[in-house]
């Protein structure tokens, strides 16, 4: 049987309406699961421990109109043992144990020395836009309180490191949060001001959490010459009209999106056969969350993809998982289908999500302070997963490391990148119902098992293993739950260009002919030198396809720099030169 190519729905209906199909009249069974911020393969207690109890909830409510926006943070919240659907994580003590924040959750200096950054090396020259709906008026008050807990640099307002805009660059902002929207909103700038401490940081706050306002913010934050934009959201990609899915793309600036915290296609969510957008938009970095498993000094043993979901849930309770999938709508680019791996992920020529992933588990997550107090706020110190999480320390560290550098689509050098010691490669589990288990281990959750369509990509739906597992299993190399990995340190955000050497004669006598040779390397999938454009320093050039040229200088006048411009199937160049003299 041909294996399923998961980029066709699997039913008619719009996504709005496969959300209320659900998993409804399915008996599952919970499972409790112990999941240890230390690695479980070697977290034996350093000193001493205590085990807690966690549930999780979302963050922001559910928006007014099933098409809007939702925003993607998930709050860790303690149970007592034995609750439905707890799970077990473990907090270390005493002298040698890892750091842990006000809620037991990861700190600034935690993710530093995971994800191998100085958050104070650099940054000053770029401006982090995060874009959310409606206003926080205490942002700036908890960011001190933050900044003050941890001994980071000041950020506020009256220094200039923090600006607060309404969607159309105003001062007049929007109405005040009145559906958890201001969680995210600490959340985001907390992160993005931990991870790189000198960036500024531009919120721009839409007046509600739909299309319009929160396209309009985006093309806000672009006018404002931010050098990196942070999107916490996403809905359904067919519920995203053309018009406003072009708010995200901004040549030249590193857009950064959540996968998602319902899984592959959403199947947390009813199944709806198709990622979130923006992720889903081949213009932006999409981001995958993991759990971040920590040794006893801080950095980072091991990660694995974030699920909590799968065979362990309980019927009609969510816990979260990395979203992806292939999209039903827009086209891979280059630097996805050209990866040698690319075949196994079934996707053909759709995009798939994500490019890149970082920790997004509420369980392993970030501690991050709120105050205020709206009608369904939680305030205080508070531990945060969800990709929410993922998406603006992936900002910020693409400006640590400088930004987009002048690169259309950043994502690009990311897969440049691919293999290098630069990415940590994600190989334990998916975001499918099973989590990257074996067909054997797992019983079929696709076929109306379920019902609302495809929940794992390891089967089709009428339970046929199917070829294109690394859509939603974690493998060695590139995989649709954590993309390329995760960041060890920021290397893999620098700039990649083509490289070349130039190879000839050194000096030559005019009027002869003479030949010289370029060794060209390409770092992307599939990439190579297709032009070699050759300024020889007389006032005259040669455009070849072939790495030869031949010139003739006709006069003596000493010392000439050839000049060789190699440009590939990316459009990427670079530029080098050879001194030559003519006797």
């Amino acid at each position: 049987m041909k294996p399923m190519t998961p980029m066709t729905p699997m039913t008619p209906m719009t996504s709005s309406a496969r959300r209320l199909v659900g998993v409804i009249g399915v008996a599952a069974v919970a499972v409790a699961l112990l999941v240890n911020p230390l690695d479980p393969a070697t977290a034996t207690p350093p000193s001493t421990s205590t085990t807690f109890y966690a549930t999780s909830e979302p963050v922001c409510a559910a928006p007014a109109s099933p098409t809007a926006f939702r925003c993607m943070s998930m709050r860790r919240v303690r149970v007592a043992k034995g609750t439905t659907n707890a799970r077990a994580y473990v907090v270390p003590t005493g002298p040698s144990a890892v750091t842990h924040g006000p809620a037991d959750g990861l700190t600034p200096r935690d993710l530093a020395t995971a994800y191998g950054f100085n958050s104070t090396a650099t940054g000053g020259a770029q401006t982090v836009a995060i874009v959310d709906a409606f206003n926080d008026p205490r942002i700036n008050a908890d960011l001190q309180t933050f900044d003050k807990h941890y001994g980071l640099r000041a950020c506020t307002t009256s220094n200039g490191c923090l600006r607060v805009v309404n969607q159309h660059g105003g001062t007049t902002l929007p109405a005040n949060d009145t559906t958890g929207w201001s969680g995210e909103i600490a959340l985001d700038v907390e992160t993005v001001h931990s991870v790189c401490q000198k960036c500024h940081i531009l919120l721009v706050e839409a007046n509600s959490e739909s299309d319009g306002d929160l396209s309009a913010a985006e093309n806000t934050a672009a006018r404002l010459h931010a050098t990196e934009i942070s999107n916490s959201y996403g809905k359904a990609e067919d519920d995203l009209s053309v018009a406003d899915a072009s708010a995200y793309n901004h040549p030249g600036i590193v857009i950064t999106a959540a996968a998602g915290d319902d899984g592959y296609f959403d199947y947390d969510d009813g199944s709806i056969n198709e990622p979130e957008a923006p992720a889903s938009l081949n213009t932006v970095v999409a981001v995958g969350g993991t759990s971040l498993h920590l040794r006893s000094t801080g950095a980072r043993s091991s990660e694995t993809v974030w699920n909590d979901n799968g065979p362990q849930e309980s019927l009609g309770h969510d816990k979260g998982a990395t979203g992806g999938g292939c999209s039903t709508m827009h086209p891979a680019p280059l630097w996805q289908s050209r990866l040698t791996t690319w075949a196994s992920t079934a996707c053909g020529g759709a995009r798939l999500v994500s490019d890149v992933s970082a920790v997004g588990d509420y369980l392993t997550g970030f501690d991050t302070y709120s105050s205020y107090a709206c009608s369904g706020c939680h305030t205080g110190w508070q531990t945060i997963g969800g990709t929410s999480l993922s998406a603006p320390i992936i900002a910020a560290m693409f400006a640590l490391a400088g930004g987009a550098h002048g690169v259309a689509h950043p994502a690009r050098s990311l897969y440049a990148h691919r293999g290098s010691k630069s990415l940590y490669d994600v190989t334990q589990g998916g975001n499918g119902y099973c989590a990257g288990l074996a067909a054997t281990s797992c019983a079929n959750p696709n076929g109306g098992l379920f019902g609302g369509g495809v929940r794992d990509c390891a089967y089709t739906a009428n339970g046929t293993p199917s070829a294109g597992v690394r859509a939603c299993t974690a493998l060695p190399g590139y995989d649709g739950p954590t993309g390329l990995g995760t960041p060890n340190g920021l290397g893999a955000f620098a700039l990649a260009l083509p490289t070349a050497r130039l190879a000839g004669p050194g000096t030559v006598r005019h009027g002869t002919a003479r030949t010289w040779t370029a060794h060209a390397t390409d770092p992307f999938p599939g990439g190579a030198v297709v032009s070699y454009t050759w300024r020889w320093g007389d006032g005259t050039r040669t455009v070849t396809s072939k790495p030869k040229a031949t010139h003739r200088y006709r006069t003596h006048r000493g010392g000439r720099s050839i000049r060789l411009t190699v440009r590939d199937n990316y459009q990427a160049s670079r530029t080098v030169t050879r001194h030559v003299r003519v006797s």
